[in-house]
């Protein structure tokens, strides 16, 4: 009598024991625990498995975890953020990317080459370690050391091995606006009120570095490429950014970006159009936004101004005492942190508000010249770009180089070497997109690299 198998083949006999059954057993075990550790509490389990698919999605895709570590500063200071880890947000969003860094190496992702000007980091970074032997703070300089080294060093080269293709740049882009774009939606709550419009972390200054990235990513992706109707849309896109920008009274975002903006029309003369339309709406809505009447008396008060020292405010103290030390010490400064230092009032002046002015008191004339050379290259590098129209990604260049224009502005009147790390990222992007380029013109038949265009 023949006996049925039960759709087991002969000499396979039963499992008792598999894989897929094991790991539903260890996850169902670790989901009960989870559950009997929380007790009453279970917006802490619902928070660490939303933390854990977040975290495991910028594993995934790192360069949104990028995008989201150059702005998590202007979000992390709100009480609430900050409550939901406990520790601090900067360093996990950089623990994330460079877990993700070593993912994409072990996943054998495109890296892209370090321009060779950034070899100029080597002697600046030598600077800075032995200006620590004449600092009058060796505290304070070896702590702004190490967070170049590690913090700021970051947002330099993780753009090299997590941008290597042209997809990864544009879901970098996309992160950057869309988290710049919320942060300047959440600002306007502060519409019709007296202070001026401030991100999370209660900064006005880089609610404008901000408002302005994202205003300038909107008009150079949707309003050239879009028809008449669809870029009725757009103007309410850029609404948002805009209104932000006004109202932080970022002086220097907004001359930035309106340098910008100009450029882009001298590229497509359709944008003139566009330009007065958005002009002339928001003259004639300007009576009805409610904009903080402090950002707009910040902002036209240059206009007012009798000399250059009534215009800057408390920046022309700054600078002065940043250029008295540079006359002081001009070949080897005062010292890592030495501007705070050796100052009458080390609580109000921090840093001169000028990246290049801070980097020539502290460290000495030539560690600024090597500063002047690396952004001088990154910005002939961008018109370079912008000239080669028949180079593919024509594009992420013009993405590039309006943030960089922004970058630079920024840096000349406001921050530390270590507090605007957007300014030193957009400087790589531009490095990063001839890359991209360069690649991208060698593996299309036909389409010859521009000579000089070379990544390396």
């Amino acid at each position: 009598m023949a006996h049925s198998n039960s759709g087991v083949s002969k000499g396979q006999g039963i499992r008792l024991f598999s894989w897929p059954g094991a790991g539903i057993f260890v996850c169902a075990l670790a989901v009960g625990s989870a559950l009997v550790w929380v007790g009453a509490a279970p917006r802490i389990l619902l928070t660490g498995v939303i933390g854990a698919l977040g975290a495991g999605a910028l594993l995934v895709y790192p360069e949104v975890a990028l995008a989201l570590y150059v702005v998590v500063g202007d979000v992390k200071g709100d009480d609430r953020v900050a409550a939901l880890l406990p520790v601090d947000w900067t360093l996990a969003f950089g623990a994330v990317l460079l877990a993700g860094i070593v993912m994409n190496f072990l996943r054998r992702k495109p890296l892209l080459p370090l321009p060779g000007v950034y070899l100029v980091f080597v002697p600046l970074v030598a600077l800075m370690a032995a200006s620590l032997l004449y600092t009058p703070a060796f505290g304070a300089g070896l702590e702004k050391l190490a967070r170049f080294l590690t913090v700021t060093a970051i947002v330099i080269v993780a753009p090299f091995s997590v941008l290597g293709t042209p997809e990864a740049m544009k879901r970098f882009l996309a992160g950057f606006g869309a988290a710049a774009f919320a942060i300047c939606a959440w600002s306007l709550a502060g519409l019709g009120g007296d202070a001026r419009l401030v991100t999370p972390t209660d900064n006005t200054i880089g609610l404008g570095h901000i408002a302005a990235a994202a205003f300038l990513l909107i008009w150079l992706a949707c309003v050239p490429r879009w028809p008449f109707p669809r870029r009725i849309c757009a103007y309410l896109l850029l609404a948002v950014p805009a209104l932000a920008l006004v109202g932080s009274g970022s002086r220097g975002s907004v001359v930035a970006c309106g340098i910008v903006i100009l450029l882009s029309t001298f590229f497509d003369r359709r944008l003139w159009f566009d330009l007065a339309c958005l002009a002339a709406v928001g003259v004639a809505l300007s009576p009805f936004l409610n904009i903080p009447n402090a950002a707009v008396e910040y902002l036209v008060r240059p206009g007012g101004s009798r000399s250059l020292s009534a215009m800057l405010s408390f920046r022309s103290d700054l600078l002065a005492h940043g250029w008295a030390l540079l006359q002081q010490h001009p070949l080897v400064g005062a010292g890592l942190a030495g501007f705070r230092y050796s100052s009458p009032n080390p609580v109000v002046y921090k840093w001169p508000h000028d990246i290049f002015l801070e980097i020539a008191c502290e460290l000495g004339i030539p560690a600024a010249l090597i500063a002047v050379a690396i952004f001088a290259s990154a910005l002939r590098e961008a018109l370079r770009q912008l000239r080669d129209r028949s180079a593919p990604h024509l594009l992420l260049s013009q993405f590039a180089a309006a943030l960089l224009v922004t970058g630079v502005i920024n840096t000349l009147n406001t921050g530390d070497i270590n507090s605007d790390r957007a300014t030193w990222l957009f400087v790589s992007l531009v490095f990063v997109v001839r890359a991209l380029r360069f690649h991208s013109a060698e593996s299309r038949p036909g389409l010859l690299p521009v000579a000089g265009t070379s990544p390396a």
